[in-house]
């Protein structure tokens, strides 16, 4: 369902914008693209920031943009969060926050603020001023004021494009339990793939200005109007939950929706949603099960495509009970095992990175 339909054309001197996009009503759409790609301009029109922005907008059955009408951002109810933050030097923690409370256009409280210091973690940090906090806490307070708004849309403009690994590591688990609570659109801004595929459920693929693509994220890993379906940056999206524990070999099991499972490492709670992450470099393929073998997720199912050949390597998609994961081989192996379309095969995944939602 869409919650936001755009149409967006921005003409400049020396650069364009030109992107036609649906916005989900709930969940992350991903705005991704190389630096210079025309993301943050095309957050900045959403957002009504840039003037002589032409096309259509329409959130939620109301007219943001068209012909006749450009509201102005304090029209538009949205949270917008930026790189650094951007929080009151002279004020507290709680005074930034209670600013962005008293935006609340309708003075609605639709977030809880007591739920939303808890999911952020900051009660700790309520009587500290911004230059006695780290990046990540800035980061953690700047999405709390926004969301004290009660916006429509929260838009995160590369929040962690300022801060180091550490700190990313820091903040990205806050933003995976917002993706799951939150019960509106968030539109996240960046041009690290890792980002996307940790947290994003939908994408915009922005390249030189243009949007190339709009999906969600496993269409975008295998359709070859996306500039993510290349050989370099092959993986696969999986979704599950946790259904079993080995705790004496530290695993846990996940089953996917579409019934298969994979034994992953760590122990996980019962019952947890989590992104499986499969690479294509990791993914082997074998013309019958393995009886005895070190690796632990076997899979059988069916070459489906042959997504790109060069360099001497190949890149197949292969179709696991609607479960789809990407295998990179050499065309020797490719010939050697006689592959096809429609071929029986058992998928052999070496290593699988786990996101827990």
């Amino acid at each position: 369902m869409s919650f936001a339909k755009c149409d967006i054309q921005l003409d400049r001197a020396d650069f364009s914008v030109n992107a036609q996009f649906t916005v989900p009503a709930k969940g992350v759409l991903g705005i991704f693209g190389h630096s210079g790609s025309g993301k943050t301009t095309l957050l900045r029109c959403l957002a009504g920031l840039e003037k002589n922005v032409k096309g259509t907008v329409e959130v939620n059955g109301e007219t943001w943009l068209d012909k006749k009408q450009n509201l102005s951002s304090q029209q538009r109810n949205i949270g917008y969060v930026f790189q650094e933050g951007r929080l009151f030097p002279h004020l507290t923690v709680a005074k930034n926050l209670e600013y962005g409370a008293r935006r609340n256009p309708e003075k609605n409280n639709s977030v809880d603020r007591v739920h939303l210091i808890e999911l952020l973690n900051i009660q700790r940090l309520l009587k500290r001023y911004p230059y006695q906090l780290s990046g990540g806490e800035k980061q953690r307070i700047a999405i709390g004021r926004a969301l004290l708004k009660s916006p429509q849309m929260l838009l995160l403009d590369e929040p962690l494009a300022s801060l180091d690994e550490n700190r990313k590591q820091e903040i990205l688990p806050y933003l995976e339990k917002l993706h799951e609570e939150l019960h509106i659109p968030i539109l996240y801004v960046s041009h690290n793939i890792d980002e996307m595929l940790r947290l994003c459920d939908d994408i915009l693929v922005m390249q030189q200005g243009r949007s190339v693509f709009n999906g969600n994220i496993h269409d975008a890993l295998i359709s070859s109007e996306s500039t993510l379906a290349t050989v370099e940056n092959a993986v696969a999206v999986i979704e599950g939950s946790v259904s079993k524990q080995e705790k004496d070999f530290n695993i846990s099991t996940v089953h996917t929706v579409n019934g298969n499972q994979f034994q992953v490492p760590g122990l996980m709670a019962i019952g947890k949603r989590v992104r499986l992450i499969v690479f294509a470099r990791d993914v082997s393929l074998a013309k019958s099960k393995a009886a005895e073998s070190s690796i632990l997720n076997i899979i059988e199912g069916k070459v489906s495509a042959v997504l790109d050949k060069k360099g001497g390597r190949v890149l197949l998609q292969i179709n696991c009970n609607q479960d789809i994961v990407l295998s990179l081989i050499s065309i020797k192996s490719y010939q050697l095992l006689q592959l096809s379309l429609d071929k029986k095969i058992y998928i052999q995944v070496k290593a699988v990175v786990t996101h827990g939602n």
